[in-house]
């Protein structure tokens, strides 16, 4: 990993999509890990650690909004 890598959670429930921008993500470079749901991405995020997350606010389970709040929820109890 360089000093220029960036770690990006793609969370997208199309899965062609999500997979095909992780793709292009780690051509660019980057580290890149596909969710397809609201709960794989809070799990995602929980083990990943990105610095960057392309969230879908339509995904099953719990939609866009719930899971940034819950992300944003372990990141201030991990502080």
């Amino acid at each position: 990993m360089t000093d220029d890598t960036i770690r990006i959670l793609v969370v997208d429930d199309n899965c062609d999509s999500a997979d095909s921008l992780c793709a292009l993500l780690r051509l660019g470079g980057h580290e890149a890990v596909a969710a397809y749901d609201g709960l794989e991405a809070v799990s995602a995020a929980a083990a990943f650690r990105p610095e960057v997350i392309l969230l879908d606010i339509g995904l099953p389970k719990l939609n866009g909004f719930e899971v940034a709040r819950r992300i944003r929820q372990r990141e201030g109890d991990a502080c």
